[in-house]
C-alpha cells in the first residue's frame, strides 16, 4: 500500500494503523513523491489526500492511472470533504473509492480484506 498525504501526522499514522492489518506500507508527502515511489514500487491500494500543495491529489491520480505499475491499483480518495460535488469529482477523476477524513476503522479494514476491529 502506498498513503500519500503531505501531512506528516495523518500520512504516518494512517501507515501505522495499516500496518497493524498486516500491509506492507510506504508513505509519501505530495504527488511528485507518490509517482515516484510507484516507479520502484507496485501498491495495489492506494490512498490519496485530495487537498494537497502543488500537484494536487486529482492530478496525482490522473498520473497514477497512466503509470504501468499502477493503472489496475485500487485508487482511495481522502479527504475531509463528503458531500456530492467532491464525490463525483474523485469519480471522475479515476479514483475508485472515496473515505471521508478521519477514515473509519472499518472502511480501512474492509480495504484490506481483513474483519473489522469494532
Amino acid at each position: 500500500m502506498l498513503v500519500v498525504d503531505d501531512s506528516p501526522d495523518v500520512g504516518d499514522s494512517l501507515a501505522l494503523l495499516l500496518k497493524t492489518f498486516g500491509a506492507e506500507v510506504r508513505v509519501a508527502r505530495s504527488g511528485e513523491e507518490g509517482l515516484a515511489t510507484c516507479a520502484e514500487f507496485a501498491p495495489e491500494l492506494i490512498l490519496l489526500d485530495i487537498s494537497m500543495p502543488g500537484m494536487d491529489g486529482f492530478e496525482t491520480a490522473r498520473r497514477l492511472r497512466k503509470l504501468p505499475t499502477t493503472s489496475h491499483a485500487t485508487l482511495v480518495a481522502l479527504t475531509g470533504r463528503g458531500e456530492e460535488d467532491m464525490r463525483r469529482r474523485v469519480k471522475h477523476a479515476g479514483f475508485d473509492r472515496h473515505l471521508t477524513k478521519p477514515a473509519d476503522l472499518d472502511e480501512l479494514a474492509s480495504l484490506l480484506g481483513v474483519a473489522p476491529q469494532s
